[in-house]
């Protein structure tokens, strides 16, 4: 059902302030709202028509809002059965997935994570206030974590397991105070933790593939544990798009395992270095057949050559001119944060996290173009259960024995090459190791 929602009121009033984060919030993830806003000296008016020309209904509250609003929304009450494997494969109504990627390890991946949370709570990324707890409509989940300073005793050898209180970096702790701060649910460990020595106990397994697919299973079944009744979920990853191969749980594998997904880059500063290793690591996502929806770029400084808004105008002039041929967008360029930041308390360091989010990066662009992608279907070759795993590995097909070819030697080839070695040794050339 189509809906219009007129709002006039002062800026300066706080309630006339809240009624637009609302409406701005559902706006986006409702296509069918349309809100339009009037700010003048006015007192707070809202009317709301459905269907025109439908009736119009006029509240002056937002407390008069919200029960209006929900004869024309509809509010899903999360599912409390225990999650499947995929509950919300193919479904229009399961959680927004947003998988957060960058090309290593400290180019800021957790702190867009955070950032872009903030940010949706600041655009009213949320259900009415007095209706659902904001933990309801946003998630962050860690799809897994490595440590180089924990090594297993011999009876701790799974691959799933380790000390959680022993993972957590030492940047990390005021990041998940964060979301519990705000009310947002959040898995800051992974599933799968890569201790030292998880790699060789991985090759170790008598069947590495169906090892890597259980690790998969655990880490699916995370995501969508925590999914049930989100709006948006972040997938924060670790490290750079290959990290976690050996174990055929890379950060590429993850994702395609979560389809429907859409995979947001954090680079680095710079233009040719930060473009190539976009296109290296998008490459790499591509590979496992996961939308890439572009890139924020993070760390650039205010002056120099290198300055914020030199490469922007350098990178955002690159993938406007490329984004006809692979869809690619530059979504923002996030300054350098002061080195002071580290020393003051949290909530300021994430209100500036937020603020330099909100001033520099399109989240709602994002947002958007990733509930584009989430219409899509997810693979049809995804985590497999367990019989259906067996099945493909007793009726998996044979390699194929090929000719091997020898390309036919050219004694011209040869001539050429002896004579122009020769020539190039009469002009002083040192010879070839």
């Amino acid at each position: 059902m189509t809906m219009h929602v007129h709002v006039c009121g002062s800026a300066v009033d706080a309630e006339f302030q809240q009624v637009k984060a609302v409406l701005k919030g559902l706006s986006a993830v409702h296509d069918n709202m349309h809100v339009h806003v009037t700010e003048g000296n006015s007192s707070l008016q809202i009317q709301v028509t459905a269907a025109p020309p439908g009736p119009t209904s006029t509240v002056t509250s937002l407390q008069d809002l919200l029960p209006l609003l929900r004869t024309h929304v509809s509010f899903v009450t999360p599912s409390t059965s225990p999650p499947r494997l995929f509950p919300s494969a193919g479904t229009p109504n399961g959680a927004l997935r947003l998988f957060i990627g960058g090309d290593r390890s400290q180019v800021g991946k957790s702190t867009v994570c955070l950032g872009i949370l903030g940010a949706l709570l600041q655009l009213g990324y949320m259900h009415p206030l007095k209706y659902l707890p904001l933990n309801e409509v946003l998630a962050i989940i860690r799809a897994s974590s490595r440590t180089s300073n924990l090594r297993p005793s011999a009876k701790n050898l799974s691959l799933s397991h380790a000390s959680a209180s022993t993972m957590v970096r030492p940047s990390f702790p005021h990041r998940s105070a964060l979301t519990c701060h705000i009310g947002i649910a959040a898995q800051p460990i992974g599933p799968v933790v890569f201790y030292a020595g998880f790699t060789r106990a991985f090759l170790d397994q008598p069947d590495p593939a169906r090892a890597s697919h259980d690790l998969l299973r655990q880490v699916v079944h995370a995501v969508d544990a925590i999914s049930i009744g989100k709006r948006i979920v972040i997938i924060d990853g670790v490290g750079y798009p290959a990290v976690g191969s050996i174990c055929g749980v890379s950060n590429a594998d993850i994702a395609a395992a979560l389809q429907p997904i859409s995979v947001l880059l954090v680079g680095k500063k710079g233009v040719g270095d930060a473009v190539d290793s976009f296109n290296l690591n998008a490459t790499y996502f591509s590979s496992r057949h996961v939308r890439v929806l572009g890139g924020v770029f993070n760390r650039l400084p205010a002056h120099g050559y290198y300055s914020l808004d030199q490469c922007k105008a350098a990178v955002t002039t690159y993938f406007a001119k490329m984004s006809k041929l692979d869809g690619y967008k530059a979504y923002g360029f996030l300054p350098e944060l002061d080195p002071t930041t580290s020393a003051i308390s949290p909530p300021d360091e994430w209100h500036a996290i937020v603020h330099a989010m909100m001033q520099h990066v399109d989240v709602r662009g994002i947002v958007a173009d990733a509930s584009a992608q989430a219409t899509r279907k997810r693979r049809r070759f995804g985590i497999l259960d367990d019989d259906q795993y067996d099945d493909v590995v007793m009726h998996s097909a044979e390699p194929i024995e090929l000719d091997t070819f020898k390309k036919p030697r050219n004694d011209l080839t040869i001539q050429w090459k002896a004579a122009a070695q020769a020539a190039a040794r009469h002009m002083g050339a040192p010879p070839s190791a």
